[in-house]
């Protein structure tokens, strides 16, 4: 059965993508260090560099917790996770990282977006596990198959070994019969001699 992995992946690409394209900065002045750093995280995973552009944000967060910018960069960093291009993508940790971002009380810039990428990737990650399942179910039931015909295999050949050693058996039965026969023949043969030798007169003298 085929993944709907496959079938799934464009539109998410899609989505992804346009979030990221539309993620712009509505300042004049000169970037600061959060601009810089989303800025240089988005660059490298526009690059397929998901785990560099994962650290840039990580190393933000921890050189400021507690901030807003801190609370977007677990948004960010749950994008990039839900990203099929991403060679270590995983819809638990995205899923886990967007329920997170939701969940915060505190102002957030992309809520919107994240209930959006969260259906999404829910969706995803439910069409994924059900095509899984049914991959599973195929397998087990073409072992099943695999073990039912093996065993009629085997209960053919243990009837036809059965067979050979009831047909040797018999030609066995019919060569000890024929052996039995021929003594008893030449048992009958001997003892007419005797009978033959004492029912003769003697000699005279």
């Amino acid at each position: 059965m085929r993944s709907f992995r496959g079938v799934w992946r464009a539109p998410l690409v899609v989505l992804l993508s346009t979030f990221v394209a539309c993620a712009r900065f509505h300042t004049g002045a000169q970037p600061d260090e959060w601009q810089v750093a989303l800025a240089s995280a988005q660059a490298r995973a526009a690059s397929g560099e998901f785990a560099i552009a994962d650290s840039i944000l990580a190393a933000y967060a921890s050189r400021h917790p507690g901030t807003h910018e801190t609370l977007e960069t677990a948004y960010w960093r749950a994008l990039f996770k839900a990203d099929p291009s991403n060679g270590s993508a995983s819809t638990t940790q995205a899923l886990a990282a967007l329920d997170g971002y939701l969940r915060d009380p505190r102002p957030r810039d992309h809520i919107v977006e994240a209930q959006t990428v969260r259906r999404t990737v829910a969706q995803v990650d439910a069409l994924n596990r059900a095509a899984e399942a049914a991959s599973a179910r195929e397998k087990d039931a073409a072992s099943q198959a695999q073990n039912a015909n093996r065993a009629a295999a085997d209960a053919k050949a243990d009837a036809n070994k059965a067979d050979a050693n009831a047909n040797a058996a018999a030609a066995d039965k019919e060569v000890e019969i024929k052996r039995l026969k021929d003594e008893l023949a030449k048992a009958n043969a001997e003892l007419d001699r005797i009978k033959k030798r004492l029912g003769s007169p003697p000699p005279p003298r």
